[in-house]
């Protein structure tokens, strides 16, 4: 309950961040079941200039925030899927983003890749434990 009593006390302004955020995240994460990731990622870049408006109303931390909250009710959000969503809002905005894509060692010798999102030299999602992971990629 008190979930659902902090989410009345938002304002309608970040309420309708939250259901844009978790919407997209959504249909981020049904993508990356069905599409190749190029094919996604071509899809996004295709629908990033839709809001003209959508940057005066958000900061970067309120849309890294929204994609924070979201995430926790959405199956298997990964950290692949919640950079995706974080890069495209924050394009759609018109902030400054690039996604990266990471590797590690595991402990059992296997590779683990993680993603995070950078803008203006700052990471604003999946930005822990960067020091084990060595970069492979970053997109715009």
């Amino acid at each position: 309950m008190i979930r659902i009593g902090k989410c009345l006390n938002l304002s309608t302004t970040e309420k309708c961040l939250l259901l844009r955020a978790w919407v997209l995240l959504g249909l981020i994460r049904l993508g990356m079941e069905l599409l190749p990731f190029s094919t996604l990622k071509k899809l996004l870049e295709r629908l990033k200039p839709i809001s003209s408006g959508f940057k005066k109303y958000f900061s970067e931390e309120e849309l890294v925030w929204s994609v924070t909250v979201v995430s926790r009710y959405i199956p298997r959000a990964t950290c692949l899927a919640q950079a995706l969503t974080t890069q495209f809002l924050l394009q759609q905005g018109g902030h400054q983003a690039y996604l990266h894509i990471g590797i590690a060692e595991t402990e059992e010798g296997g590779i683990k890749a993680h993603a995070w999102v950078e803008s203006r030299g700052r990471i604003l999602i999946g930005g822990f434990e960067m020091n084990r992971y060595t970069h492979l990629l970053a997109l715009e």
